[in-house]
């Protein structure tokens, strides 16, 4: 009997532990990677993640929060010209991208940087910054027109860190369109224009 009755008190004790653990804070987890949320910042490849995020959710706070005060933009080689600028820098990309993002009524922003990317180092004076090169593709929906880019478009973007070794905090610094290999606009016979990223971008600035 007396057996019996520690049994159960045991049990009893075991189930009260279950639900205490059951009623209490979650247990810490690892970080789970989430491209429908903005990243810390503390990878490189996470200012690519937060372009993405920023573009597609059209958050400009956030896009905005990504700049380095020595940002520069630069365009492809194809959009030079004609009154064009050959570049810009903070404020401009700024007031442009807030622009974009506030006319368009629909955007899909894709930057193929999931399966990797390769950094290059880039001396600057004091610092090293941190290049690479990836495709890119979006639609932008703006009013009755369509704006893709043309197959194969690229940027460069360029990255720094403006915190510690031991606390990484990387923002963009340059951003180079390199555009598709044939820019041709087919906006005379569709509501598709074919064009580039800083295009698109140079209507609101």
């Amino acid at each position: 009997m007396i057996n019996q009755m520690r049994s159960v008190a045991f049990l009893m004790a075991l189930l009260a532990a279950a639900l205490v653990l059951a009623c209490g804070d979650d247990p810490v987890k690892p970080p789970v990677a989430c491209s429908s949320c903005s990243q810390n910042l503390t990878h490189k490849t996470d200012v690519l993640s937060n372009i993405e995020y920023a573009y597609n959710r059209q958050q400009t706070n956030v896009y905005d929060a990504l700049l380095d005060d020595a940002f520069t933009f630069f365009y492809t080689e194809g959009d030079v010209g004609g009154g064009t600028v050959v570049q810009w820098g903070r404020d401009v990309e700024s007031s442009a991208t807030a622009g974009l993002l506030g006319a368009a009524s629909s955007i899909d922003l894709d930057i193929t940087w999931e399966d990797g990317v390769t950094w290059i180092e880039v001396p600057a004076g004091a610092e090293t910054w941190y290049s690479t090169t990836v495709f890119y593709h979006f639609l932008f929906k703006i009013g009755d027109t369509i704006y893709i880019p043309n197959s194969g478009a690229k940027a460069e973007f360029t990255v720094r860190n403006t915190g510690t070794d031991e606390k990484p905090h990387w923002m963009l610094v340059e951003f180079t369109d390199l555009g598709g290999p044939s820019l041709v606009s087919v906006l005379e016979r569709t509501s598709t224009s074919s064009t580039s990223w800083g295009k698109v971008k140079a209507l609101y600035r």
